[in-house]
């Protein structure tokens, strides 16, 4: 059965980006959790974006996937990266802030 994105996506996204405080969820576990509660992953993957351009969810840090693969009889690694989300704070919001304005 899938869920209506309106019927609590955004809030089950929220409540799953604070499972681990200052250090944050990886962006595609929170999506493998919204699909195990009925929703698309296109929908959650959306979701996701839309909270972090409406400073709902902040990036934390990264996870660096190394990948491994086989192409033209070698073996191939290559990187990918995964932000850490996690609910924003205006504390994490400060750590941004750059001074620029006063440099001048």
């Amino acid at each position: 059965m899938r869920v209506r994105m309106s019927e609590g996506l955004r809030p089950a996204i929220l409540e799953a980006a604070s499972q681990r405080g200052e250090q944050g969820v990886a962006m595609g576990t929170i999506v493998d959790a919204m699909i195990d509660r009925g929703y698309r992953a296109e929908e959650a993957e959306l979701a996701l974006w839309e909270l972090l351009g409406e400073r709902l969810l902040t990036p934390s840090g990264f996870v660096c996937r190394m990948i491994r693969r086989r192409a033209d009889g070698e073996a191939q690694v290559s990187r990918a990266y995964e932000l850490l989300l996690i609910p924003w704070s205006p504390d994490d919001d400060r750590q941004l802030d750059l001074n620029l304005a006063r440099q001048g």
